[in-house]
Order: structure tokens, then C-alpha cells, then sequence
């Protein structure tokens, strides 16, 4: 009795001290997220002064995008991975753009971007350092900031005011820091909230841990 008393007893502080040490974010997590928000990504294209009522070669409207994103762990606090979306906007109000140009300020697209994302897992480290993994609840809370840089393709679809009947292709290009939160409802299952510049503007959505 004594030594399955011993045992036992074991075997519940093993299990507390993993609790106490476990991490939302750790060398080996693999996580997909699916998210909505808008992004702010470059349009390159040589109608670029017709389609946005702005002269110069490149702009970056606001667009709604859908987006997929898995990270991965490549070291106990970093994390590297892609993100792939779909989204686009619609033709924007009439306006007085830059220089006197009036007209539509947006023409309307369809965009599906591609790209690559590097994240730091801070929030882990400081509840490393500090010893306070358990009463910073680290393992729920994630938060990291990092650096996006992908490209793409924005289809804007035969317009009579910008292109006549035609329907035009513009390549997209960006890079942009971002800030984010992951919170663990279950080992599995959390919420993310993340904002910055390129891919993301604004994104909420699910984040799993596979």
C-alpha cells in the first residue's frame, strides 16, 4: 500500500509540474488558423492610375480577405510558416482623389495572396525568465509580434467607368510587421486576434494546435 501510495503520489506531481511548465507556443507546436479581416497590400500595375484615381505605379487599398495560416516551431520562442488567402473589395464611393483626379476611389478585385510569415513568441520567454508561467497563464496565452512578405495576384473584373470591357490583372507585393494573441480554450482550440500591415490589417479567427 505504501508503495503504490508512493507511486501515485509521483505521478500527480509529475503531471502538476508539466501543467505548471507547458507553453501555448512551444519548439514542436504545429498551428493552423483561419481568420477574417482586411490586409493592406501593394498593387502593381501600369493602370494603377485609373483603377485608384492615384498617379504612381503602386497603391495599397484596404481589402477583405479570408486567410489560412500555419505556423510552426523552429525554436522553443520562434515560429516560421505561410499564410494563403482569398478576398478582394468592392468599387468604392465617387470621390476627388490626389492631384484633382475624380472618379471612383477603387475599382472593384478579386485577390488570392501567397507569402511567408516569422514570428517571436515573447510572452513565453518573459513567463520563462520570470518563473511565473502558472500565474501568467502561458499556457493559454500566447502573445508575439513578427514580420510578413508575400505576393500575389488581384483580378479586377471588366469595368466600364476604369477598363471598358476588359478585365485586368495586377500582380500584389508586401511586407509589414504584425502583433498578435492566441488564447487556448483547450490544448487544441483557441481564438487568435492579430493586427499589423501587408497580410494583415485587421484578422480574428480559430487557431488549432495539431
Amino acid at each position: 500500500m505504501k508503495k503504490l501510495f508512493t507511486i501515485l503520489t509521483f505521478a500527480a506531481l509529475t503531471l502538476a509540474t508539466s501543467d505548471i511548465s507547458a507553453q501555448a507556443f512551444t519548439k514542436e507546436s504545429k498551428q493552423i488558423s483561419i481568420g477574417l479581416g482586411g490586409a493592406n497590400m501593394l498593387h502593381f500595375g501600369t493602370w494603377d492610375r485609373n483603377v485608384y484615381g492615384y498617379y504612381g505605379t503602386a497603391f495599397s487599398p484596404i481589402t477583405g480577405q479570408l486567410s489560412v495560416q500555419g505556423e510552426f516551431g523552429v525554436h522553443k520562442y520562434v515560429g516560421v510558416g505561410f499564410n494563403v488567402g482569398i478576398g478582394g473589395r468592392a468599387r468604392s464611393s465617387y470621390v476627388v482623389g490626389p492631384y484633382g483626379v475624380t472618379g471612383w476611389g477603387y475599382a472593384s478585385e478579386f485577390n488570392i495572396p501567397l507569402g511567408a510569415i516569422a514570428n517571436f513568441h515573447f510572452y513565453q520567454l518573459i513567463a520563462d525568465k520570470t518563473g511565473k508561467g502558472g500565474k501568467m497563464h502561458s499556457d493559454k496565452l500566447d502573445i508575439y509580434a513578427g514580420l510578413n512578405l508575400g505576393t500575389g495576384v488581384a483580378i479586377h473584373p471588366s469595368d466600364p467607368y476604369y477598363f471598358g470591357n476588359t478585365t485586368q490583372v495586377s500582380a500584389l507585393f508586401w511586407v509589414g510587421p504584425q502583433v498578435g494573441i492566441n488564447y487556448f480554450f483547450t490544448p487544441k482550440l483557441g481564438v487568435k486576434g492579430e493586427f499589423g500591415y501587408g497580410k494583415t490589417w485587421v484578422n480574428a479567427g480559430l487557431v488549432f494546435n495539431l
